[in-house]
């Protein structure tokens, strides 16, 4: 072969395991990038030292975060104050808006039971007033949510303080470039995955769609704050394991239908973990990161009182789909799947 790669870097972080007890030993290493969002830039402020888990964790609310600010970037101007929490590698909340304390509250709002012993990430410092979101909100009197980290630019010495778990378990990580997150801070370096023998090596993950442009084909009257929206929702699923659809409703994700093998599927899933979750669906905007290969996963979406769809083309039957769309009501949004689609983490 002509080209050859090499992976190397150097020992950053000792892991007390892998993704098991029994696969030791494990670290994390950098490769020296000037990145400033590279996982090594990530300050321990108080806890133990982040898992093998954690940092697999932080690397995808990483992704979804400045997938979330770049969308923003480019199709509103402007970067919201974000909040991203997850769990398993997948989002399980998400909120912006203009009020950190609020966004903070709706990302945990997302799915209070997902949420707890998961991590969340913000792009805002964390003070005592949302170290008291982080700890309470929505929770029984005179209990207090556990979650194995919190990610943001800062903590004041007071919210340390507030937040402290026994046996340092809740890990404060900070990195102040969080920020500073606009359509640059996406990730641009190539991936490497291994596999038995080799890896695999492909360029990163930074379509961001211009939901104005000509490239997308919409049905339907966009209205006020759709845009907005559609991606949040597109951000979230985008960056989940595939195949994924997201629901967003109110700047704030409230059901996400992660890793399932057909697209209906996923479709049912997300609907069935929002009412799960005590959301009300109507009105909801909906992200599915591929094609409907069907209407079927449509009308489970329309059913549920979705009232528009982000998507790509691509499929023998995209006629069948927008037709249905265009008949119940459905404002729909198709860019080409060959552009677009958002499979990640597979």
């Amino acid at each position: 072969m002509a080209d050859t790669d090499f992976i190397s870097g150097e020992p950053a972080l000792e892991c007390k395991y892998g993704e098991n007890g029994y696969q030791t030993p494990a670290a994390l290493y950098s490769s020296g990038t000037d990145d400033p969002l590279a996982l090594d830039r990530f300050e321990v402020v108080q806890g133990t030292a982040p898992s093998y888990n954690n940092l697999c964790d932080l690397d995808r609310l990483v992704q979804t975060a400045t997938h979330v600010a770049a969308g923003m970037d480019v199709n509103a101007g402007k970067v919201p104050f974000i909040a991203v929490a997850g769990k398993h590698g997948n989002p399980c909340g998400a909120a912006t808006g203009d009020d950190s304390a609020m966004v903070v509250g709706q990302a945990l709002e997302g799915d209070l039971r997902a949420v707890f012993g998961g991590l969340i990430l913000l792009n805002s410092e964390v003070d005592e007033t949302i170290a008291e979101v982080l700890m309470t909100h929505k929770m029984p009197e005179g209990a207090r949510r556990l979650l194995d980290g919190i990610i943001a630019p800062g903590f004041t010495r007071g919210a340390v303080e507030m937040l402290e778990r026994k046996g340092d378990k809740c890990r404060l990580l900070s990195n102040p470039s969080l920020r500073q997150l606009t359509r640059g801070s996406l990730d641009t370096a190539r991936r490497f995955r291994y596999v038995r023998g080799g890896f695999l090596a492909q360029p990163n993950y930074t379509f961001v769609p211009d939901l104005m442009s000509g490239d997308v084909e919409r049905i339907g009257d966009a209205g006020e704050g759709l845009i907005e929206n559609m991606i949040l929702a597109w951000s979230i699923g985008s960056t989940s394991n595939s195949n994924t659809v997201t629901l967003v409703r109110d700047n704030m994700l409230i059901g996400n239908g992660v890793g399932q093998q057909d697209r209906v599927g996923g479709c049912k899933l997300a609907v069935m973990r929002a009412v799960d979750a005590g959301h009300d669906t109507k009105d909801a905007i909906a992200y599915s990161d591929s094609f409907f290969p069907f209407v079927d996963g449509p009308t489970e979406l329309q059913q549920a009182g979705v009232r528009a769809i982000l998507a790509t083309s691509g499929s023998v039957r995209d006629g069948e789909v927008k037709e249905f769309c265009q008949e119940k009501g459905i404002t729909l949004f198709l860019y080409p799947d060959s552009a677009g689609r958002g499979f990640f983490g597979h």
